[in-house]
């Protein structure tokens, strides 16, 4: 039986499936910048190494002195202004961040103690909330009456203090294994999604609460897609959240499928949803509005990620394509297709207009990794010269905004 597993959380912001960095609420304007500063402090991950830069206004990166830190086998990371948090199986290790944005590792805390027996799988990923005192790892990949996300509270000395299991389960859920939980801005509520194509093309978006002492629990789930044209139907893929209320879902048309369930053919659509102050979802949406994603036509959506400032959405597959995020209103199209026939595994962006791109090149039998960056204005997107940097196994990248 296939297993396919489109899930994204919006919640408080990852290779297998990433989370996004801290939530920001604006975007730093060109004329603010301070181009003697820098704009930003990036960590990106590798099997071996955690390689820090300083980010200039134009795009170039630096090395951090002490760069790359020698701290191996880190995969999904998050940041708050003090510390990187970073999956090493199923440990957590909290990193502090110096002053020069240099890293020394000071805590680590085994979360398997506290993973659901009903989790038939377990996965990584971890988020910091907006509040930058909670912090969300996901430990189940699909399984009923489970804890699929753990909350555990940031105390001052970077080590986590666990809150609990936020309940809520991924059933009969198949192909791939893209996961992201995402949150909108300040509100309470995250959100996830997959298709269960196990029973019948059902689409999940799940829906989750934050508590005031920061632990996240399953309220419920959302499974009303787009009106699809007389004939056809959509199910859910994965989704990103703004600093508002919206949520940029990418839902897949179901052209076939095997009869023992097992992959939909069909191309991919971009939508939005709006959240009201419960956590309802509604969209306005459809068949006759939404942008087809060029480079989603023959393959799952493999990340999504909406820009600090609200105004666009990166979202990848065969390479990646930036459109118009317009809130409640349909998303619309604005770039063309970059780094076609690569495969993204994550994006990131800053306050100073540049989206960081994580790819995966395959060549001669062997892939490669590079990190990708780009300029994202409202004249289009452009890539930074001096960009691509090839670092070796990269797996995930964090960003801590200066500016």
């Amino acid at each position: 039986m296939g297993r396919r597993f489109v899930l994204s959380l919006v919640l408080l912001l990852c290779a297998e499936a990433t989370f996004a960095q801290v939530a920001t609420t604006s975007s730093t304007s060109t004329s603010t910048i301070n181009t003697s500063l820098p704009v930003a402090w990036i960590y990106v991950s590798s099997k071996h190494y955690i390689h820090a830069y300083k980010v200039w206004a134009n795009g170039n990166l630096t090395s951090i002195t002490g760069s790359p830190f020698p701290f191996a086998g880190i995969g999904s990371t998050s940041i708050t202004k003090k510390f990187l948090f970073g999956d090493e199986g199923s440990n957590i290790d909290t990193f502090a961040i110096a002053s020069n944005g240099s890293l020394s590792r000071v805590s680590s805390i085994n979360t398997a103690i506290y993973q659901s027996s009903g989790c038939y799988q377990a996965a990584s990923g971890n988020l910091v909330d907006f509040t930058q005192i909670t912090l969300y790892r996901r430990v189940c990949s699909y399984g009923y009456d489970t804890n699929q996300y753990l909350s555990f509270h940031i105390q001052s000395d970077g080590s986590l203090q666990f809150l609990g299991g936020s309940g809520g389960a991924i059933g009969a859920a198949t192909q791939g294994s893209g996961i992201m939980l995402t949150k909108m801005g300040g509100n309470p509520f995250a959100f996830d999604s997959y298709c269960a194509e196990d029973e019948y093309n059902r689409p999940v978006i799940q829906i989750f609460k934050r508590q005031s002492n920061g632990n996240l629990i399953f309220e419920g789930e959302e499974n009303h897609m787009p009106e699809p044209a007389p004939g056809t139907s959509y199910c859910a893929g994965m989704v990103a959240a703004d600093t508002s209320n919206h949520l940029a879902a990418a839902v897949q048309r179901i052209d076939a499928q095997p009869h023992d369930a097992g992959y939909i053919d069909g191309p991919y659509f971009l939508a939005s949803y709006t959240a009201d102050s419960n956590g309802n979802l509604t969209t306005t949406s459809n068949y006759t509005n939404m942008p087809r994603l060029a480079v989603a036509e023959n393959l799952d959506v493999r990340a999504i990620s909406i820009s600090p400032d609200n105004k666009f959405v990166a979202v990848a597959a065969d390479g990646f394509q930036v459109l118009h995020f317009n809130g409640s209103n349909p998303p619309t199209n604005f770039s063309g297709a970059f780094l076609t026939g690569q495969y993204i595994s994550q994006f990131r962006w800053d306050k100073a207009h540049h989206l960081y791109v994580l790819a995966l090149k395959y060549s001669n039998g062997t892939y490669t990794t590079f990190l990708h960056v780009y300029n994202v204005t409202s004249i289009g997107v452009k890539e930074v010269s001096g960009s691509p940097h090839y670092l070796a196994n990269l797996t995930n990248i964090a960003v801590l905004n200066l500016q």
